[in-house]
């Protein structure tokens, strides 16, 4: 019985582990959830503002971090290089820039937890009390 257990246990958590990103905003931010659409449409410029209408500021990881490509797979299907030519054409064009980059999660927090307008993303961990979720994403590679 005992080794029945165990084999069961090794089975259940031997498949690959997909760790969670966690998109976050300022606590003060009236939003509680988000879906990932909209999120999809912050991050990639679609729309400035939250769907209450308040101004949303995307904050996003420089660019080769790994993070970063497994959000934006994770969120678009695209990969890093597509996302950056799609800005890289919107930047050309005059119509807009891409969010701020920051160089690591622990900064990411830091401006979220400063900026109340500010949305961003983050792989799983404790976080503060000055921010909280609105979406935990799956991590594709």
């Amino acid at each position: 019985m005992r080794k029945l257990l165990l084999i069961l246990f090794a089975l259940t958590f031997s498949g690959p582990l997909q760790a969670e990103i966690l998109v976050i905003v300022n606590a003060s931010n009236s939003i509680t959830t988000l879906e990932q659409k909209q999120i999809v449409d912050l991050f990639m410029g679609r729309v400035s503002a939250f769907p209450n209408k308040q101004p949303a500021q995307p904050l996003d990881l420089k660019t080769g971090t790994p993070q970063r490509a497994i959000f934006y797979k994770s969120l678009t299907g695209k990969s890093e290089a597509q996302v950056d030519a799609y800005w890289a054409t919107l930047v050309f064009a005059g119509r807009m820039s891409p969010p701020k980059q920051f160089t690591d999660d622990s900064a990411l927090i830091q401006a979220v937890a400063h900026e109340p307008a500010a949305i961003a993303y983050v792989s799983r961990q404790p976080l503060p009390k000055n921010v909280k979720v609105v979406m935990e994403l799956a991590a594709r590679q």
